[in-house]
C-alpha cells in the first residue's frame, strides 16, 4: 500500500466517525413534564358578582402552557381555554340562580401534560344581587307582636300588601332578639298574611333601652355586622318571610352612626338581594328638621333598599297647644324633601301615617289614644280632632288623621310617591271608618 492510499483511507474512516456523532444516542434527554398549580384567584368560595371572573394561578417551572378545567362538578371536565401566561379572564354564563363553579390548571409541555392537578381545584360562587320584583302601590301595615291577632280581621290583612311584624330586637351582644311573650308569633301572623295574599316583612328595632345603644354596638365593626345579618338571615329563612324592615332610630352623623348604618345597610342588602330573593325597606325620620338624624340617611343607600317608610307623624311640642302632630302640610313637606331636595326615587317612597292621635301642650305620657279608641270616646272619623277623656285628662284635644286626611294623603302619595304606611294595623278601627279602608278605596286597590 503506498503513501497516497493509505491517506485516502484514513480520511474516509474520520469522515465517517465525524458523521456518526451528528446523530441518535447522543442527544440531551427530553424536557420533563411540568408539575401543578396551585389556585391563587378567586379565593376558595369567594362569591363573583360580576359577568367575568379573572382566574390566576402560580407559575410552573417547565410549563409552556395551562389548560383551563371549569364546570359544575366538583371534579370538572371540560376544559374553557388555553393560557400561556399564569392568569385568564372569563365571561360567566348566565344561570337562574347562584351557582357553584369549581376550576383548576393543567400545565403542560412539549412532552405532555401534568398529572393528578384536579387535586387542586377551588371554587367560587357566581351569584346575583338584585332587587325582587316591585309590586305596585305599596300599602304598609305594622303588626306589633304584643297586640291581639283575632282583633284584627282578615279583610284589614288584604287591604295591605306589606304586613311588618314589629319588632325583632338586637340584643347586647349584637344579635337579633325575638320578642317576648308576644301575644301574635310571628308565624301566626305570617300565616294569616299569606292567607290574606300579603307580604310579610320581619322588623328589626333596638333592643336597649334608650333605643340606640345595641344598634350602635353592633355596626360599629364589620364583625358585629356580620354575625348580626348572619342570624336575620337564618331567622328569615327559616320563618319564610318576604323581607326585612330596618327600624333604626336614628343613626346620627354626631356619633359616626351614619357611617355605620350606611354599611350595614349595604351589607344586608347584599344579603337579602341575593338572587333577587328578599326585599329591604326601612323606616327613616320625617326629614322635616336639619340636623344630625336627617343627614345619616345618605343618598348612596337608596339603590340598596326597596322602599323608605318615611315616618311623617310625630311632629307635636309639649308646650305649644292646639298642634296637630301628622296635618296634610307635614306630608307635603316630607315628601318634598325627600324626592325633590335629597332626590329619592318615586318608586321606593312610602308616606307614613299614624293610626292614633297625640294632644299638644302637654306630657304625651298615657295621652296617645288609638284611633279606634278615639271612635269610641266619640271622634268623628271625618274629623282630625276630639274631645277625650285618658291617662288622668278630663276633656283635652287630641289631634288625628281622619278618613278625609288620610284620603288627601293617600292621593298625594300615589301622584308623587309610591305608597302609604300605617303605624299600626291594630290601632285601626274595624269597620266602615277604617283609615286602611279610607286609602285601599281612594287608590283603587281592591280588597
Amino acid at each position: 500500500m503506498t503513501i497516497r492510499h493509505f491517506l485516502l483511507i484514513a480520511s474516509s474512516v474520520f469522515i465517517f466517525i465525524s458523521c456518526s456523532k451528528k446523530g441518535g444516542t447522543d442527544n440531551p434527554p427530553n424536557t420533563p413534564v411540568p408539575g401543578c398549580a396551585s389556585n391563587n384567584a378567586p379565593a376558595n368560595g369567594a362569591f363573583i358578582t360580576t359577568s367575568t371572573v379573572t382566574l390566576s394561578w402560580s407559575a410552573v417551572s417547565g410549563a409552556s402552557s395551562y389548560d383551563i378545567y371549569l364546570g359544575a362538578s366538583s371534579t370538572p371536565t371540560s376544559v374553557i381555554a388555553n393560557a400561556t401566561g399564569t392568569s385568564y379572564t372569563y365571561t360567566l354564563p348566565t344561570f337562574a340562580s347562584s351557582q357553584t363553579l369549581y376550576w383548576y390548571v393543567q400545565p403542560k409541555n412539549a412532552s405532555g401534560g401534568a398529572t393528578g392537578c384536579a387535586t387542586s381545584v377551588t371554587s367560587f360562587v357566581v351569584t346575583y344581587i338584585q332587587s325582587p320584583a316591585p309590586f305596585g302601590y305599596y300599602v304598609v301595615g305594622y303588626f306589633p307582636s304584643y297586640r291581639n291577632l283575632a282583633d284584627v280581621p282578615d279583610v284589614k290583612f288584604r287591604m295591605t300588601n306589606v304586613v311588618v311584624y314589629a319588632f325583632y330586637g338586637v340584643n347586647s351582644s349584637g344579635t337579633l332578639s325575638a320578642p317576648s311573650g308576644p301575644a301574635a308569633t310571628l308565624s301566626a301572623v305570617t300565616a294569616k298574611a299569606r292567607a290574606n295574599n300579603a307580604k310579610v316583612f320581619l322588623g328589626i328595632n333596638d333592643g336597649s333601652g334608650d333605643g340606640k345603644t345595641n344598634f350602635k354596638n353592633m355596626a360599629a365593626s364589620a364583625t358585629g355586622r356580620t354575625n348580626f345579618i348572619r342570624e336575620v338571615m337564618n331567622v328569615v329563612r327559616a320563618s319564610n318571610v318576604d323581607g326585612v324592615d330596618m327600624d333604626w332610630e336614628f343613626p346620627s352623623t354626631s356619633d359616626g352612626t351614619d357611617v355605620t348604618f350606611t354599611a350595614l345597610i349595604k351589607e344586608l342588602s347584599d344579603s337579602l338581594h341575593r338572587d333577587g330573593r328578599y326585599y329591604l325597606s326601612a323606616a327613616i325620620t320625617a326629614g322635616k328638621y336639619i340636623g344630625g338624624f336627617r343627614d345619616a340617611i345618605r343618598n348612596e343607600i337608596f339603590p340598596y333598599v326597596d322602599f323608605f317608610n318615611i315616618m311623617a307623624y310625630d311632629d307635636f311640642n309639649t308646650t305649644v297647644p292646639y298642634r296637630q302632630h301628622s296635618d296634610y302640610t307635614l306630608a307635603t313637606v316630607c315628601l318634598n324633601y325627600w324626592l325633590t331636595t335629597r332626590g329619592m326615587p318615586a318608586s321606593k317612597c312610602v308616606l307614613g301615617l299614624p293610626a292614633y292621635g297625640r294632644p299638644s301642650g302637654i306630657t304625651q305620657t298615657g295621652t296617645v289614644l288609638t284611633y279606634k279608641t278615639i271612635l269610641a270616646q266619640g271622634g268623628n272619623p271625618q274629623s282630625d280632632s276630639a274631645i277625650v277623656t285618658a291617662g288622668g285628662f278630663t276633656n283635652y284635644t287630641i289631634y288625628y288623621n281622619g278618613q278625609y286626611t288620610v284620603k288627601r294623603k293617600a292621593m298625594l302619595a300615589k301622584q308623587i310617591a309610591n305608597g302609604v304606611m300605617f303605624w299600626e294595623k291594630w290601632q285601626d278601627a274595624a269597620d266602615g271608618n277604617s283609615l286602611l279602608k279610607a286609602a285601599c278605596d281612594t287608590v283603587g286597590r281592591a280588597y
